[in-house]
C-alpha cells in the first residue's frame, strides 16, 4: 500500500511531465520533435500510472508487463504513424 507523501509525489510527477510537454509546444518549432516528445512524455507518465496509482509493482510479472507493453506499444504506433 503507498503511503500519502508517495502518491503525492506521484501526482507532482505526473503534473510536472505535463506542465514540460506544454512548454514543449509553445518552444519547439519542429512539429515531428514535438510530437516524438511528447510520445515519450506519454510512456514516462503511463508508467507512473501503471506502478503506483494502479499498484502494479508488486502484482504479478504478467500483469505489469502487459500493461507496460500497452503503454510502449501505445505511443509508438502513434509516432509510426505520424513519420510515415
Amino acid at each position: 500500500m503507498l503511503t500519502t507523501t508517495k502518491i503525492s509525489l506521484s501526482w507532482s510527477w505526473l503534473i510536472i511531465l505535463t506542465l514540460v510537454s506544454v512548454g514543449l509546444g509553445r518552444f519547439l518549432e519542429e512539429p515531428a520533435i514535438f510530437v516524438l516528445s511528447v510520445l515519450f512524455i506519454v510512456f514516462l507518465k503511463g508508467q507512473q500510472i501503471v506502478d503506483k496509482f494502479m499498484e502494479l509493482e508488486h502484482a504479478p510479472r504478467i500483469w505489469r508487463v502487459a500493461f507496460l507493453c500497452y503503454v510502449f506499444i501505445l505511443p509508438g504506433v502513434i509516432s509510426l504513424i505520424y513519420i510515415l
